[in-house]
């Protein structure tokens, strides 16, 4: 006696097999198909319908839409689990947060899914499980288990026969062999897929595969090729393949010397993953278009693009999320097996791939930091912009790090030159973060708004490092800030107008020393944020020495105490030196900093400049 099926159950998994081929159609039909349910009150076949809805949806980026029908139709299937819709869904909202560059959220859902799907003996979805969960472990640069999952989905899709399903398979191969470099084999998996998906006109899939050929010709520096299939490869995808074929054909006509199409494709694709919401592609974009500012010489927009791209990575790539993905990871694999061997597994047998992995990260990281490393080095004036002054004058930086936190910044506007030296809190990256604001901030405040009273300088400069970090004056938020000397020099009239956050600033005048004290509060968030800056002025002679400084030269730890070098001992020294000629200045502190130091760590960034008037 054979079952009778609903006919609008064999319609929903009629549609839900066919969603790769048109999936606009397979949309619209499972939009008709709901209805149909809706009156004859069927919820099964009203859930399956908006997970039809769903699949179509998102498969056209339409991910707002996709979501809103996978969350209802998710109501009946959290009570049907035994449903192969149930792992369905569970896949496709996986989906949907892997675009979005959410992989904590995607990982426990397609660990649910491979879990449900061997359960319940549904061998279709435990294919679709392993091919997804390679995904994710390759967006974690975990290849080896990346490859584990896709070769098991692969056996499994080859034995059902699907070809369709093989076929993605062996294009998701194609990229983890792309990405650990072996580009040979690579290709022969791609054009195995292509070969399969033109066969079966798989129109919304072929690009997919183009777009790995095309990276894989473009890692290969074969750029012809590569422009080729990235062009062709923006025909008739949807919107995530469109913009990473786009974004692909920019960094090569980037790389080809055609600043004009590369920058066209690069902005498009920022705009498209900015509309779609993710993330990853958000980033990816971000750093393609550093990388070509940087290539033709555009510092400052370089640096912006670069800023955005550690914000938008940070979101995905943070220490927080990182461990959230090893807690769940964790989680799931206890659940599997025998906890014992499990936790002996994870300590020994994977503890080389952690370790592997760690180092590819702090390369990755390192990498990053000397690109920063440029762009703010490129940010810091340099005294032949200013006429006369790199014979007068002496700037001695030494970062701890490879980027600093301390900065210095001059410029000439209305017959007066303006000269700061400042140091912002911490160092490294975060302190490189702030000092570069801190120059920016000054550009605007300076050069734009055309202020050049020294203590107003600071008053608007500490506005906007408050607004820029929010800063509220509450007790548990950061107090990050910077410390600053600040003059103005007015040679028509020879005077000095000097303020200073912290910063002292020595003078020195026929062998005498002279300090003129700061104002002991930050540019950034006080207890007093509402008292102004001091503005203190003085007349300079010919042959006056300024002296500038952050405070790591005088609170650096050496001699033969380990103790600090201190203000007093830099005095004596400034005031034994000060009749040397600039440069020659400048490499006697050098040597006495090392000379002091000796095997002890740099404490912090050193500044030191001095001016002659």
């Amino acid at each position: 006696m054979s079952v009778k099926i609903n006919p609008i159950d064999a319609i929903n998994d009629s549609l839900w097999k066919s969603r790769f081929d048109n999936s606009i159609k397979v949309a619209n039909d499972a939009v008709k198909i709901l209805k149909k349910a809706e009156i004859a009150r069927y919820l099964r076949g009203m859930a399956y319908a908006r997970l039809n809805i769903a699949a179509g949806n998102f498969l056209q980026s339409k991910n707002d839409i996709a979501l809103k029908n996978l969350t209802e139709s998710f109501q009946w299937f959290e009570n049907n689990k035994k449903e192969k819709g149930y792992v369905r869904a569970l896949l496709l909202k996986g989906n949907i947060h892997e675009s979005f560059g959410d992989y904590e959220k995607t990982l426990n859902f397609w660990l649910q899914a491979y879990k449900t799907s061997v359960e319940i003996s549904d061998i279709e979805s435990e294919g679709e499980s392993c091919s997804q969960l390679g995904l994710i472990y390759s967006r974690l640069c975990n290849f080896q288990k990346a490859l584990e999952y896709f070769n098991k989905g692969l056996k499994i899709r080859e034995e059902l026969g699907d070809e369709n399903a093989v076929a993605s398979s062996l294009n998701r191969i194609g990229m983890v062999l792309r990405q650990t470099k072996k580009y040979e084999e690579s290709l022969e998996y791609y054009f195995r897929s292509l070969e399969i998906r033109k066969k079966n006109k798989q129109v919304s899939a072929i690009p997919w595969t183009l777009l790995g050929i095309a990276n894989t010709y473009e890692d290969l520096k074969r750029y012809p090729e590569s422009l080729d299939y990235y062009e062709e490869g923006m025909k008739g995808g949807d919107k995530r393949c469109t913009l990473q074929c786009m974004m692909g054909a920019g960094r090569v006509y980037s790389q080809t010397g055609d600043a004009t199409h590369a920058e066209k494709r690069l902005e498009e694709s920022l705009l498209m993953a900015q509309e779609l919401n993710s993330m990853v592609l958000v980033a990816e974009a971000h750093s393609a278009l550093a990388a070509h500012y940087e290539l033709f010489k555009k510092p400052d927009k370089a640096l912006k693009s670069f800023k955005q791209y550690l914000k938008a990575r940070e979101t995905f790539q943070s220490n927080e999320v990182q461990s959230k993905l090893s807690n769940i990871e964790v989680a799931h694999a206890i659940e599997k097996s025998e906890q014992e061997k499990e936790i002996f597994r994870l300590r020994h047998v994977e503890l080389k791939s952690a370790y592997d992995l760690i180092e590819e990260k702090n390369r990755d990281i390192t990498a990053s930091i000397n690109y920063a490393s440029r762009i703010q080095r490129a940010m810091l004036p340099g005294p032949s912009d200013i006429k006369g002054l790199s014979s007068k004058s002496f700037i001695l930086y030494l970062p701890k790090d490879i980027v600093s936190g301390d900065f210095y910044w001059f410029t000439r506007i209305s017959g007066k030159l303006i000269i700061v030296a400042g140091d912002c809190t911490g160092h490294g990256v975060p302190g490189a973060l702030m000092s570069m604001l801190g120059i920016s901030f000054l550009e605007e405040i300076v050069n734009e708004r055309e202020i050049t009273e020294s203590g107003q300088i600071l008053n608007e400069l500490r506005k906007e490092v408050q607004r820029a970090l929010h800063q509220k004056g509450t007790k548990e938020e950061a107090k990050d800030g910077m410390d600053i000397a600040l003059c103005v020099i007015d040679r028509s009239k020879k005077m000095v107008q000097y303020s200073g956050a912290y910063n002292s600033l020595y003078l020195i005048r026929k062998g005498e020393l002279i300090e003129y004290p700061a104002d002991r509060m930050p540019i950034g968030i006080f207890d007093f944020s509402d008292k102004s800056f001091t503005s203190q002025d003085f007349p300079y002679l010919s042959n006056d020495i300024i002296y500038m400084f952050s405070d790591g030269y005088a609170d650096q730890f050496g001699g033969p105490n380990s103790k600090k070098f201190k203000y007093s001992a830099l005095k004596e020294l400034l005031l034994k030196i000060h009749d040397l000629p600039m440069k020659e200045q400048k490499q006697k502190l050098e040597n006495e900093f090392l000379k002091w130091k000796v095997a002890n760590p740099q404490t912090d960034d050193v500044l030191i400049m001095g001016l002659r008037l």
